[in-house]
């Protein structure tokens, strides 16, 4: 049986958004030995670690943290609507997003909030993996994940698609080239994404797909914004979303690389729990169909 107070899930919480103890104690305006305390009692009642821990890294939720992260919320949250009278309580839409989504629904967002103002929108923003858990845990009633068509025991439906492109330095060796072979592409380093993160491996089944060879990765980051830091600081080559390189293209700091290859998407899907069966869920999934459906 889990043995969890309201506290100690709060923290193990903290320890997540904010990626690490140090954060999390600052957060909470407590000592990182009382953060590290909560999480080794919450280990040894579920008999395991919650976190991979990888010096010089921040801490990765293992299976079974992720699991008590979507129960952890859950609870909270449920804890915080027995102390809300009845009278005062409003209609909830929780949803889930993969933190390179949260700027696609900045505008739908905003949208919905001044349509709907009687709703109050709880956000959680996380890995592929971690979208994944809260949302097959039922703490969500919608989930919004990137990926390359259906996505295995998530039931999807898309709402936009994204190209793909090949960033790097105006003074890569390749930048101003046309036509790159993949062969001479794979000859210089990559940055990327995490490559045993979902994201990381469907973006390399996708370039093994159109035939580029196996790439010589100099860093891996979790993050897109740790990856354009890479790049701009010359580690490499990226692959990432067209549209998350916009600024910098057109402030001329990154270049598009011209590879000779056909060009490649990922899609914005969503999934809504049964449950979320709610007018408001069904509006919010078309305010972001109409603002997302045309991108490219």
């Amino acid at each position: 049986m889990l043995h969890a107070t309201p506290r100690r899930l709060a923290v193990f919480v903290a320890v997540v958004d904010n990626a690490g103890f140090s954060a999390a104690a600052s957060a909470l305006n407590v000592s990182q030995p009382s953060v590290s305390a909560h999480i080794r009692a919450l280990e040894k009642s579920v008999r395991g670690p919650l976190f991979e821990r990888v010096p010089g890294r921040p801490p990765r939720l293992t299976d079974s943290g992720r699991t008590l992260y979507a129960y952890a919320l859950d609870t909270l949250e449920r804890a915080e609507n027995l102390s809300t009278q009845l009278g005062q309580a409003t209609t909830r839409v929780r949803f889930a997003s993969q933190r390179s989504v949260t700027s696609m629904l900045r505008k739908p967002l905003v949208a919905f909030s001044a349509s709907y103002p009687h709703v109050e929108l709880i956000a959680h923003t996380g890995t592929f993996e971690e979208v994944h858990a809260l949302f097959k845990s039922g703490a969500v009633d919608l989930g919004f994940v990137l990926c390359n068509g259906e996505v295995p025991d998530l039931p999807t439906e898309p709402l936009g698609r994204y190209r793909l492109a090949f960033i790097a330095t105006p003074d890569h060796p390749l930048a101003g080239q046309t036509r790159i072979s993949p062969e001479r592409l794979a000859q210089h380093p990559f940055v990327t994404a995490y490559r045993n993160s979902y994201f990381g491996r469907t973006v390399a089944s996708m370039l093994q797909a159109a035939g580029v060879p196996p790439l010589t990765i100099r860093s891996q980051a979790q993050e897109t914004t740790m990856l354009r830091e890479m790049v701009l600081a010359g580690m490499g080559i990226s692959v990432m979303m067209l549209r998350s390189a916009q600024s910098d293209l057109a402030a001329g700091t990154m270049v598009e690389l011209d590879v000779d290859l056909d060009p490649m998407y990922l899609q914005l899907r969503y999934a809504k729990n049964l449950r979320g069966n709610a007018p408001e869920i069904d509006s919010l999934v078309e305010m972001v169909r109409l603002s997302e459906g045309r991108a490219a």
